[in-house]
């Protein structure tokens, strides 16, 4: 369907009314008129005025499958007493289209334009604040020299200059249809765009389409191919659909899962649509799965491929010229420099090299005066993590495995940021984890620290830790564990799903619930892996085992993060934390006291680490409770009863049966 927007100079018998009342009167006169000639061109052509003034006559119209001429606009003018009159007439986008019905309603030139849209079948594209397309017309007339220049300059020559040689060709009849369709691979999307203007305009001056509109639509891999997409097509029918795909980091950036289905709707919508309108997919620079699956479902199409080529460290050099041409500055050594003999350069790499260097430029050698300024990215690089949840982590005792992983996690985001204002969309790679540990390690403690993280600094969008175990996961009865384990999944969203004693999923016998469990889970993660975050957490030895139960569970994780066994010193450093969290003061005889007391506990299986600590804190308390009510209420001040001395504290019984016995004279 093309659209048009029709100015005519008219005569003064058109000059619009001062009254409201009398301009909607004028309008319905018109209206009437106009109404004869959609009747006449039913199923043609549709026509409307939407706006008088200044005698010129503004109108609108929609042609169904041909072009609108000359004999149309004359007819629709003769409707209105008007003959010989001069017009300018250009294409126009749906969108553009609408707003002008919308507002010939509004003047009365239409009846409601409900009835309009519907007639159309533009109605599911009206009245939205906020579409997922975008709408462009090429009309401007390029010759083959220009086109073949701004094919060069993006460096797409050996594969588009060819292109736009068989198209100036031309054919030998005015046929409708197209020979080919096209596939454009670029890992930038400046210069996927570039290469689509420069078809279009080729394929416009050689009149290969019938119409200069061409619509952009987008997908990444979590999308789907809707009905709206599918009406778009139908409206686009003599332009042009450009589909851009932008998937995940699977291995080579290619579609998986529900992406793949995207290329197949796809390919076949552009097979049923080949001759009506043309299809030109854009697709990352290296994905061949993804092309030969799209072809295996296009049928018939033929598909010529556009790449952006790699070129070498010389020609960078001349494109970086070029570049600093574009910009009138002169370019200097060190712009240079960043070009590395022998290595082969994309324009996207180029680009980034200029535009960090005239960064550079405008603050050292044109305006000096602001060289002591940082760049915001450079800010934003050293800037500590937000919130107070990393600062909780930071001071506690130990855990320097857990703590190097969540900075990386947060340096990778800062990353990604800066990926970001340089036109790189670099996808979040899984972050589901293992914790192993002794009992007492702060396992789920970190995971609560490291949801908060996430959620302080806009890695995750609620930050929860939603706890389950094996009687949350694991149904009693047939069919109802998968649905379970797909519930609890649903509900930490946007948060961590911390899989306490995650071992106890594995059963004595294969095929029972706790395998269906394990396979469920394994199926969502990879769901999951955008906002959400899976830890699994239980005992070292007993861990490895649950992770060899299942070959897809082990590659889904992306960190193994091992919480070792606390030091002496280390558990005396928690007692002191514990202490200084209950504003509780440790008197200088504690330390002597405790001491042994830790350095045995630690060459004990399964003493508790850090559950231990709190354990002997917590009795020293009692202990303190009960020497303080012996003595004399009346003496006892603020000082005494915030102070733990070493006689408040002894050894646990369970660690007095496991001390060795001594022999011998004492």
């Amino acid at each position: 369907m093309l659209f048009y927007l029709c100015e005519t100079k008219v005569s003064s018998q058109y000059a619009e009314p001062e009254d409201r009342r009398d301009k909607l009167d004028a309008a319905k006169k018109s209206r009437f008129k106009t109404e004869d000639f959609n009747l006449q061109y039913a199923g043609r052509y549709y026509g409307f005025i939407f706006r008088i003034a200044d005698e010129k006559l503004r109108t609108c119209f929609a042609a169904f499958e041909n072009p609108l001429t000359s004999r149309e606009i004359e007819a629709f003018h003769a409707l209105l007493n008007e003959t010989g009159l001069s017009f300018s007439l250009k294409e126009i986008t749906m969108t553009r289209y609408i707003e002008c019905a919308e507002a010939a309603s509004r003047s009365g030139f239409l009846d409601g334009t409900d009835e309009v849209f519907k007639e159309l079948g533009i109605e599911d594209f009206a009245y939205r604040g906020n579409r997922n397309y975008t709408e462009k017309i090429m009309s401007k007339p390029a010759t083959k020299a220009h086109l073949i220049k701004r094919a060069n300059a993006v460096l797409c020559g050996e594969t588009l200059i060819p292109e736009i040689e068989r198209i100036f060709v031309g054919g030998r009849s005015n046929a409708k249809g197209h020979p080919v369709h096209y596939i454009i691979q670029s890992d930038d999307r400046q210069v996927a765009s570039e290469i689509v203007e420069i078809l279009l305009s080729a394929l416009v001056a050689n009149n290969r389409v019938i119409s200069g509109r061409y619509i952009n639509c987008k997908f990444d891999e979590n999308d789907a191919v809707s009905h709206d997409y599918r009406k778009l097509c139908e409206t686009a029918s003599g332009g042009t659909i450009v589909v851009s795909c932008e998937g995940n980091d699977f291995g080579d950036g290619e579609f998986s899962g529900r992406g793949a289905d995207i290329i197949v709707d796809v390919a076949e919508i552009a097979r049923k649509c080949r001759n009506s309108l043309l299809t030109i997919l854009c697709l990352p620079r290296v994905c061949d799965k993804t092309v030969n699956l799209f072809l295996e479902n296009a049928g018939a199409i033929s598909f010529v491929t556009i790449r952006e080529q790699a070129v070498s460290d010389e020609v960078a050099k001349a494109y970086l010229k070029t570049l600093a041409k574009q910009a009138q500055t002169i370019p200097n050594r060190r712009l240079y420099q960043a070009i590395e003999p022998g290595k082969a350069y994309l324009s996207d790499d180029l680009r980034l090299i200029f535009e960090k260097w005239f960064d550079r430029h405008l603050k050292m050698s044109v305006y000096k005066q602001y060289q002591a300024f940082e760049s915001s990215n450079a800010r934003a690089a050293k800037a500590a993590p937000k919130g107070s949840a990393f600062n909780e982590l930071r001071d506690m005792v130990g855990l320097a495995p857990a703590k190097e992983v969540i900075l990386q996690a947060l340096d990778f985001h800062k990353a990604r940021k800066l990926f970001q204002d340089m036109d790189i969309d670099r996808a979040r790679p899984a972050m589901h984890m293992v914790f192993t540990g002794n009992p007492g390690t702060a396992k789920t403690t970190v995971a609560r620290l490291f949801a908060r993280i996430m959620k302080e600094n806009d890695l995750l969008s609620y930050g929860n830790l939603h706890e389950v175990g094996r009687a949350d996961l694991v149904d009693r009865y047939v069919g109802g564990t998968a649905p379970r384990v797909k519930s609890h999944f649903r509900k930490a969203n946007g948060s961590v799903l911390f899989i306490d004693e995650a071992y106890s999923l594995v059963d004595d016998r294969d095929g029972l619930f706790g395998d269906e469990a394990i396979n469920t889970i394994v199926q969502e993660m990879e769901n999951a892996r955008d906002d959400m975050i899976v830890i699994f957490a239980g005992y070292p030895d007993k861990m490895e085992w649950f992770l060899s139960k299942n070959p897809g569970l082990r590659s889904r994780i992306a960190f193994h993060v091992n919480f070792d066994d606390y030091t002496a010193d280390e558990l005396y450093e928690i007692l002191e934390s514990i202490a200084k969290k209950h504003k509780t003061r440790l008197d200088t005889g504690v330390k002597e006291k405790v001491a042994p007391i830790l350095e045995n506990a630690v060459k004990t299986a399964d003493f508790g680490n850090g559950r231990f600590v709190r354990n002997l804190f917590e009795k020293a308390q009692l202990k303190q409770a009960g020497r303080l009510v012996k003595m004399n209420v009346d003496k006892i001040a603020q000082h005494d009863v915030m102070t733990l001395t070493g006689d408040d504290f002894e050894t646990p019984a369970a660690l007095k049966s496991k001390e060795t016995k001594r022999i011998g004279f004492v």
